[in-house]
């Protein structure tokens, strides 16, 4: 039987996990298993490398009909999964027919796995100068960005990585609304030393959110280098407007104080005025971060 996809193999692996030799249950799941492969995957495996070489760490040594029954892969994704686990070094093949693959033990596998990272960094270092040499030669490769006025980023890596290079690219204002945990968040991304860089070249940058005891030290660091008011209002949509220009709207999955699963960056003047406009009249109806604090402070039970 052949998986679908790498989840299938997960779901079995659990099943596998649970049984005795006759496929009788034996009770709870080993703690992690589907993690360690999310991780093993985390180190440059493939879905079916990590699975396979976390059986045969269980399983000891096998061949590779043995593993194609086991994590039930076909036998071309069994071979496949094996030659990859073979050329990374990380399983040993003997010379008898069938011929028995047996793992080696992890610490020694991540050494090798961290030793491949490392290889694969200074070589994309080395070229690095030359990729920007031979892009800024080849004029046709310059993307008019009047063609993009809307663009969806997915994921919360993404939505974070495309957030932070706006803010990078900035050249006169930032003007962004938060919700409450975004702003410790954002300090937890490192954007508060962005923003710190930026307001020392004199960009002006203004933020609106909720200022609560539980972001109160995310506020006091982020009023360091910039303007914070405090406005009432936990589920504001959160967005931010790079120089008048361009902005970015930030959509959590339950659309109140989670994590920005998605984004939309749109260049579109009529847009990007509207959330001018609305920023706007938020900005003058809000409070001075500065007060809020004093406020809080004076209201905080002491320990």
């Amino acid at each position: 039987m052949e998986f679908p996809n790498s989840a299938s193999g997960h779901l079995y692996l659990k099943k596998k996990l649970t049984q005795n030799g006759n496929g009788q249950d034996r009770g709870e799941p080993e703690q992690g298993a589907e993690a360690i492969i999310g991780y093993l995957q985390d180190f440059g495996l493939t879905a079916k490398e990590a699975t396979i070489y976390f059986l045969l760490s269980k399983m000891g040594s096998a061949s590779a009909n043995e593993i194609a029954t086991t994590a039930q892969f076909s036998r071309v994704q069994t071979y496949r999964a094996i030659k990859g686990l073979l050329d990374n070094g990380l399983v040993e093949m003997s010379l008898d027919r069938p011929r028995r693959f047996t793992p080696l033990k992890i610490e020694q596998a991540l050494n090798l796995l961290g030793q491949e990272a490392e290889r694969k960094i200074l070589e994309l270092e080395k070229k690095t100068p030359l990729l920007l040499e031979k892009w800024s030669a080849v004029s046709d490769l310059q993307v008019d960005r009047t063609k993009y006025t809307f663009r969806i980023i997915q994921g919360p890596k993404n939505v974070s990585k495309f957030r932070n290079m706006l803010y990078e690219s900035a050249k006169k204002e930032i003007n962004a609304t938060m919700k409450p945990k975004d702003l410790t968040k954002l300090v937890f991304e490192g954007a508060d030393d962005i923003f710190e860089k930026l307001t020392n070249d004199d960009i002006s940058i203004k933020g609106l959110s909720e200022v609560n005891i539980f972001n109160l030290d995310a506020s006091k660091r982020f009023l360091e280098f910039s303007k914070l008011h405090h406005i009432a209002h936990p589920n504001i949509l959160p967005f931010t407007i790079i120089d008048g220009q361009e902005a970015l709207i930030c959509l959590s999955r339950d659309g109140r104080d989670g994590v920005p699963e998605n984004a939309i960056w749109t260049n579109h003047p009529e847009m990007v005025e509207i959330l001018r406009q609305v920023f706007e009249i938020l900005w003058n109806s809000s409070q001075d971060g500065k007060i809020r604090i004093q406020e809080i402070e004076r209201t905080a039970i002491p320990n």
